[in-house]
């Protein structure tokens, strides 16, 4: 499989309306779609969304790489998780872009060999995926009102964006929510990393008595994360700070987090995805996948690595509504909080 053509193609996706976060407003996301010719005339499709916002490189810098396209081949499927590391070391510095070759070579190789992506991994899938719905920065009323539609199309947790400028404005946000849907929605808070250390142990000894599943990402350091650990009583997810194996270990052998949650296109794709599942499995640590707005491509990654999660918990994957269109009619729809394998 040392001779495979390269053909990619950029793409770009207009949300139906701006998503909002502590990090800013989120209007389009933009990408390329890689397609790999192998001798037997077999193809690979794979997506490379860069998102350098949350970690990655920027759209430019992985276009210039893909201009400059050198890399070298060298697979062995006897030990295909070394091999393709090996061949995709190159791109440690470019995770979209990994994430794209990765996915379209591993999808290039069952197109050859005629077998599922299950069997080329040797690993079972769950059938059916919970997953969460997501509240963006919004005034309480929205807010509240978006829980309750949440609520009516049957999703069981609610992942809701904090981190504004004034606590204030969260805190009543998170109470509207409360109010308006009590215990029947789980609830999960989002920071994105907004603030310091004093911060999160002032203002979550304030949200403690709203019952929440956890915090994500409520400051950016590992020291941070050790420290809040034992000022709180609530659980503390890490997002950003989990940006390659080395980072998922460091947290898993600190105990920092009790929650990892995982973005394969910002990891490099499925392989390590599937390592840092092994690994923090291994110290009852969880893990939770979500999209990093991708394409419908690079979505169905990402669903197919949480459905490797065998444990009962809701990942981050109800995204394709927020697009105007995709570049593919979505194949795993979104029906009563679960998509269904």
């Amino acid at each position: 499989m040392n001779k495979i053509e390269l053909i990619f193609s950029p793409y770009v996706l207009k949300m139906s309306k701006p998503f909002i976060t502590s990090k800013g407003s989120l209007k389009e996301r933009k990408g390329f779609i890689l397609k790999l010719t192998g001798s037997s005339g077999k193809t690979g499709i794979g997506d490379a969304a860069p998102f350098p916002e949350f970690g990655s490189e920027s759209f430019k810098e992985a276009e210039k790489a893909l201009n400059n396209f050198n890399l070298k081949f060298k697979l062995d499927l006897d030990n295909l998780f070394d091999s393709l590391d090996y061949t995709l070391s190159p791109l440690n510095i470019y995770p979209s872009l990994r994430h794209g070759f990765e996915q379209a070579l591993l999808n290039l190789i069952c197109n050859e060999k005629n077998i599922s992506l299950n069997d080329l991994l040797g690993r079972s899938s769950l059938k059916i995926i919970n997953v969460n719905a997501v509240v963006g920065l919004m005034t309480p009323k929205k807010s509240a009102q978006a829980a309750l539609n949440f609520l009516e199309e049957g999703y069981s947790v609610l992942k809701v964006k904090i981190g504004r400028d004034t606590f204030r404005n969260d805190y009543d946000s998170i109470e509207a929510i409360k109010e308006a849907v009590g215990n029947k929605l789980k609830i999960r808070l989002d920071v994105n990393g907004k603030w310091n250390l004093e911060q999160a142990e002032k203002h979550l000894r304030k949200l403690e008595n709203f019952d929440i599943e956890y915090v994500e990402q409520p400051v950016n350091s590992i020291d941070d994360f050790v420290k809040l650990s034992k000022l709180t009583n609530m659980p503390i997810a890490a997002d950003e700070s989990i940006r390659s194996l080395d980072d998922a270990n460091n947290f898993i052998n600190s105990n920092a987090a009790g929650v990892l949650i995982l973005k394969p296109m910002m990891l490099g794709g499925i392989i390590p995805t599937l390592k840092i599942i092994d690994q923090a499995s291994d110290k009852d640590i969880k893990t939770v996948i979500t999209s990093s707005f991708e394409s419908s491509v690079g979505r169905a990654l990402a669903i197919f690595a949480a459905s490797l999660v065998h444990e009962n918990i809701a990942h981050g994957l109800a995204t394709s509504s927020y697009f105007e269109n995709d570049l593919t009619e979505d194949p795993y729809p979104v029906k009563h909080g679960k998509i269904f394998l």
